[in-house]
């Protein structure tokens, strides 16, 4: 935290970045970093990188991006492990803090803080807050405990340690409600309702692997977007036959098609790294280029899988 106060004396500027495609983890460790900086340092300029039409927005109060002006710059990227997937341009600022839980891959800052350890960045910024005896405006508290209960799956995953139920109450003193957050996270429509029937009666499956596919045309009629049907990839969790489950989504802006994977107790964010993407061992990313790269792609699973079972 001592690396982030030196902000006081040393910049004139700070520019926070997160990754493309984010998601609450991206959003929660951005906003929470922003909102406690315009607190703490309202002299200074703290302006927001990247794109901002996601559908996960709307949990967020409304916010200004700023404007970027000339001064000795700090940029602050969060929750992304390689420069490839930091949305915005670095190449601005002086100095690069990079903040991140994913496995180390590219240290790319100036100053890096990495823990692979860590449940998500978000709790490695409440951590940094809480050491610097921060006070964390509420909409931030709030914005990063979403971050933690993203990545963590509401505290399920194994990455959950001591430490993250640690940066959960922390917030918890910064004043969250958490009931008011849980309602607005999973409060769910009739909407919902007819994606998961959609789901269910379209999944396939290959032994131990369970996916669904949604074509543009299949999004459209389900009045979501690409981001949104990847959100649904837990629709298929907690199957005894399955170990793997994916969401499959035709991106027809980038032409090409982006795979959420999920898992239990398979890594597989090796094999997602093959096919242009990561991720962490048992949530991760790929992008196909086009959907005969699918079948390459549950081959490659189902020889982790194997390898398990042997």
């Amino acid at each position: 935290m001592d690396k982030i106060l030196r902000i006081r004396k040393e910049f004139d500027q700070v520019i926070i970045y997160r990754h493309v495609n984010p998601d609450l983890d991206a959003f929660g460790s951005q906003l929470g970093m922003y909102w406690t900086l315009k607190s703490i340092y309202p002299q200074k300029n703290i302006v927001l990188a990247g794109e901002m039409n996601s559908d996960l927005l709307k949990y967020y109060p409304s916010f200004e991006m700023g404007e970027i002006k000339k001064g000795y710059t700090l940029g602050i990227v969060l929750d992304t492990a390689n420069r490839e997937r930091i949305d915005g341009d670095i190449s601005v600022c002086d100095q690069i803090l990079k903040i991140d839980h994913h496995i180390v891959v590219d240290s790319y800052g100036d100053i890096n803080i990495e823990d692979e350890k860590a449940s998500s960045c978000s709790e490695i910024v409440t951590l940094l807050m809480k050491r610097g005896k921060a006070q964390i405006p509420l909409e931030a508290a709030n914005a990063l405990y979403l971050g933690i209960i993203g990545d963590s799956n509401r505290f399920l995953y194994h990455s959950t340690s001591q430490k993250t139920f640690e940066a959960a109450s922390y917030l918890l003193d910064m004043g969250i409600d958490i009931e008011k957050l849980y309602q607005k996270l999973y409060m769910r429509t009739k909407q919902d309702l007819e994606i998961t029937k959609f789901i269910y009666n379209h999944y396939q499956e290959d032994g131990h692997i369970a996916w669904y596919y949604l074509s543009d045309e299949n999004l459209k009629a389900l009045q979501m977007s690409r981001e949104q049907g990847s959100s649904y990839v837990n629709v298929l969790a907690n199957f005894e036959e399955y170990s793997v489950w994916m969401a499959v989504t035709q991106n027809k802006k980038d032409n090409n098609y982006r795979v959420s994977i999920r898992s239990r107790g398979i890594p597989v964010n090796e094999v997602a790294a093959l096919f242009h993407g990561g991720g962490h061992a048992y949530a991760a990313g790929a992008t196909l280029q086009s959907l005969d790269e699918l079948e390459e792609l549950i081959e490659k699973l189902k020889e982790k899988i194997n390898g398990k079972y042997i």
